[in-house]
């Protein structure tokens, strides 16, 4: 594998034997993004058939698409649905409308569900910014599905970044979702890698217990150059590349770009 310099020597054949190990990894670890608000039944299909044709393990999806997309798998095929409740995904802007999508998504059969708390809540009202998510993990908990909290912590100033990810974690979500800025500039050239640290730093920093909560990371992260500095990152600091996972609508081209890759 070839060593990547600009990340301080790492290798991805240090975690990696080879291509096809990393493929693997990646099947299992990307959920798979696909969220526009209006999914025509035809664009569904397409973007479904072609998920099971690369060999993904699961899908993001509106909530809205899951009955649809259970019937345009077909029972002989095995994908699993992640659903996403926000106030940006459905005009879900009250904790009562967001328990009630998430009942929603459980009587749906969603294997996951992702939701974000109301960030506005964390400077004067941090006890119900725990109770709203704790409400909704509840929830979820109960129907034993996969939970994970979505906090867009690049819009916090960085006093409340520490207090939303321990606040979160405290109500024991499976994951933290987040948005990590892991490219400056539209063209990546590897030299960004000071700032993609300050902002695992925040993150890594801020998670206590041993990290006992699993990380979903979002960032523009379109093809194998770009997914590079999150392996290196969270091997740098010490994460299990079991616990992470990556969310992507750009699924497709980091598998594409593997194959082209010199790897």
């Amino acid at each position: 594998m070839v060593s990547v310099t600009w990340l301080e020597g790492f290798d991805p054949s240090y975690i990696f034997k080879s291509r096809e190990d990393f493929k693997n990894w990646l099947l299992s670890h990307i959920d798979l993004t696909y969220l526009p608000p209006y999914l025509p039944s035809d664009d569904l299909k397409a973007f479904l058939d072609k998920a099971i044709s690369y060999g993904f393990q699961r899908v993001c999806i509106p909530i809205t698409s899951i009955t649809r997309a259970e019937e345009l798998i077909g029972k002989d095929k095995k994908l699993e649905f992640i659903t996403f409740i926000s106030s940006f995904h459905g005009n879900r802007n009250l904790v009562d409308e967001k328990k009630q999508a998430c009942y929603t998504a459980v009587s749906l059969k969603a294997s996951e569900i992702e939701f974000s708390p109301d960030l506005s809540l964390l400077a004067d009202n941090p006890d119900l910014f725990k109770t709203e998510i704790s409400s909704i993990l509840d929830i979820i908990k109960q129907a034993n599905k996969v939970s994970k909290v979505y906090l867009e912590i690049d819009k916090l100033p960085d006093e409340l970044i520490e207090k939303a990810i321990q606040l979160s974690q405290g109500c024991q979500p499976d994951y933290i979702s987040i948005f990590i800025n892991l490219l400056e500039e539209e063209d990546y050239d590897g030299q960004n890698l000071s700032f993609s640290k300050v902002w695992f730093e925040k993150v890594n920093n801020s998670i206590k217990d041993g990290k006992k909560t699993k990380l979903k990371v979002y960032g523009r992260i379109d093809n194998f150059n770009n997914l590079l500095p999150l392996l290196y990152l969270a091997t740098k600091y010490n994460w299990s590349l079991d616990d992470i996972r990556i969310g992507t609508e750009y699924g497709f081209d980091i598998l594409d770009s593997l194959d082209t890759s010199s790897l």
